[in-house]
């Protein structure tokens, strides 16, 4: 894997012909803000806008965040799950099965002379959105097709995050001035990584829990099991909706060692999951007597 390591690490070169380029000011008046992962009702996965700048589309149109000025991404389809080639969902093998020229040539498929003997081929199958299957080889030194944000988006959109189920205590309702404790049932206090694409693994570090109800917000630990380490005292009666958001810091590896990540991807750098519940706070009353 050193060819793709050190593809990985010439960040000048990015010819990024996948389907993530952002949508030009000039095309148009909305901008693409933000790229990322679509689920699309038939389980496949999209590479996408997901946030436009003002005047834009939906959070989540299909493949295109609603738009025609954005290069069209590839849906995801059964293996063809590690990058996008224009319209196209692609995989790859690095290094090939096969490394002989004259045999791939006999299967009939292309490939150029060795350009030099340290030099591997790489296979890169790829699918169309019509169902035509393609199949191309590259020596390692010529294979500039996919960027390293490519590369980025793919591994960051293989995490999957637990569940979040906000449970507090007392269970059922709670009470004015009360502690109410606050965990995350289902969720995970230890890293989360996700599968490899194209040699890269990002993995989610939780970095803190957060409960946001009655318009105030509380911070702590992620916490997963009963406990009094995550609390929030409710001030006035009512039914409150509370918000508990579960923060992720991201971190990239490439063949297992640490991997930076160039300026300009902040958005992959971190992560979140959440979910709400309503919450009953009784107002209990006293009754004082003067016994003077």
């Amino acid at each position: 894997m050193t060819g793709l390591a050190r593809r990985l690490g010439a960040l000048l070169t990015l010819v990024l012909v996948g389907g993530f380029l952002m949508a030009s000011p000039a095309a148009a008046d909305r901008v693409c803000l933000k790229e990322g992962l679509i689920q699309q009702p038939d389980g496949s996965a999209t590479y996408g806008c997901i946030q436009w700048s003002e005047g834009g589309g939906g959070d989540s149109g299909g493949g295109g965040g609603g738009g025609g000025n954005a290069t069209p991404s590839c849906t995801y389809q059964d293996v063809y799950d590690d990058f996008c080639m224009g319209d196209r969902a692609c995989f790859m093998n690095d290094p090939a099965v096969y490394q002989d020229v004259e045999e791939i040539r006999e299967r009939g498929d292309s490939i150029s002379d060795k350009p030099d003997d340290a030099d591997h081929i790489i296979y890169v199958g790829c699918i169309g959105p019509d169902g035509t299957e393609y199949r191309n080889w590259y020596w390692d030194t010529e294979f500039e097709t996919v960027s390293v944000r490519d590369r980025l988006l793919a591994a960051y959109g293989r995490i999957v995050l637990p569940d979040v189920t906000p449970v507090h205590n007392p269970p059922t309702r709670t009470l004015v001035n009360l502690d109410t404790w606050w965990w995350a049932e289902g969720a995970s206090s230890n890293p989360i990584v996700g599968s490899e694409a194209l040699g890269l693994v990002a993995i989610a570090e939780p970095r803190e829990m957060t409960v946001s109800a009655a318009g105030q917000s509380i911070s702590c630990p992620v916490v997963t099991t009963r406990s009094d380490a995550c609390s929030m005292t409710f001030r006035r009666s009512g039914s409150h909706v509370a918000t508990m958001r579960i923060l992720y810091d991201i971190r990239f590896e490439l063949d297992g060692a640490p991997f930076a990540v160039p300026a300009g991807n902040d958005e992959l750098l971190t992560m979140e999951s959440s979910d709400t519940v309503t919450v009953p706070v009784l107002e209990v009353q006293s009754l004082v007597t003067d016994l003077g």
